[in-house]
């Protein structure tokens, strides 16, 4: 399907011609001796909510997606860098089941193609942005990357931690994973000329949804459907992972209780661990509370999007990718 201004594309039309841009022509001038490491990543099934987001921005406020094609590549492959890294960083073996870059490849491949890919995206945001002559497009792009390793710093921080407040959390949070939703939202934005004014409430929009993604994600490792979520329920319980559910644990414990959180940190036994950490977040209302502050965020990124100063038809993609995002069980 050829892109042109005059058709409203679905988020599906635009993942299909957003694929066959990446892998025929985004990687054409990226180093051969790195290729293959980077393809492992790039190539696992994924939903491309990143670079979806950008390009319906684009077309919501009248640009043609296909001038947005780099940027969304740019984006795209910056994400899976981070990726690449995360992976080497929490010795991971496989992601959506597959073998990591590094478990393939070796570490000193894995990581010199995450650095490359970091150096491409940063070369396809450049063209993107002579091609429509608007150098601002550079300044949002590094500002959301710094931004996202900043976050993924603080991530690793938190390891070393026995306890993280809940702000903490939700700030590395907003690092981590909101700001590249939001910065990809802006950048299509951009491309579609937005006024300074849009370009604020969309970024605001993709930046409470991202937490509401994030604290979904870390909802249904706890309290998802196995068979819809795709992995093993308590991972994160398993791994210690300071999710937002831990946090407010601990936020509310009283003493009694914090004694017993920090015990069950300690506990071998995985089944038996994961039993009585959903035991005592069922103990502290932490369900409710999650699902209470999943509503706030979502709703926040609403009001965002209604206040966009869009025609409603307009907004009907955004608010389906929206509503699809939250509403997730995987």
């Amino acid at each position: 399907m050829k892109l042109t201004q005059e058709i409203n594309h679905s988020a599906s039309d635009l993942k299909s011609i957003f694929e066959t841009y990446l892998f025929e022509k985004a990687f054409e001038e990226f180093p051969y001796v790195l290729l293959q490491p980077a393809m492992q990543i790039m190539r696992m099934k994924a939903k491309r909510l990143r670079p979806i987001l950008l390009l319906t921005a684009c077309e919501a406020f009248g640009g043609n997606p296909e001038t947005a094609l780099d940027a969304a590549s740019a984006v795209e492959i910056y994400h899976n860098f981070t990726l690449v890294h995360d992976d080497i960083i929490d010795k991971a073996d496989i992601r959506r089941n597959e073998s990591t870059v590094h478990k393939k490849y070796g570490i000193n491949k894995a990581i010199l193609a995450g650095d490359a890919m970091l150096i491409h995206a940063q070369q396809l945001i450049n063209t993107a942005a002579a091609s429509i002559n608007n150098f601002d497009l550079v300044k949002t792009f590094q500002k959301t990357a710094m931004d996202v390793i900043k976050g993924e710093q603080m991530d690793v921080d938190f390891e070393d931690l026995p306890e993280v407040s809940v702000e903490d959390y939700l700030e590395m949070s907003r690092l981590k994973t909101s700001v590249l939703l939001a910065g990809s939202l802006k950048l299509g934005a951009m491309i579609g000329e937005a006024s300074n004014a849009d370009l604020e409430k969309i970024y605001d929009f993709g930046m409470n949804l991202g937490l509401a993604f994030q604290i979904k994600d870390d909802y249904l490792d706890s309290f998802g459907d196995q068979k819809t979520f795709g992995k093993k329920i308590g991972g994160d319980i398993l791994q210690n992972k300071k999710t937002y559910l831990l946090c407010v644990a601990l936020k509310k414990a009283n003493e009694n209780t914090k004694k017993e959180i920090f015990n069950i940190i300690e506990e071998k036994d995985s089944e038996k661990k994961i039993n009585e950490m959903l035991a005592v977040y069922e103990k502290c209302d932490i369900k409710e509370e999650t699902v209470k502050q999943m509503e706030t965020f979502f709703n926040k990124s609403m009001k965002s999007l209604q206040e966009v100063s869009l025609v409603e038809k307009k907004k009907e993609h955004l608010l389906q990718l929206a509503e699809s995002i939250y509403q997730r069980s995987f």
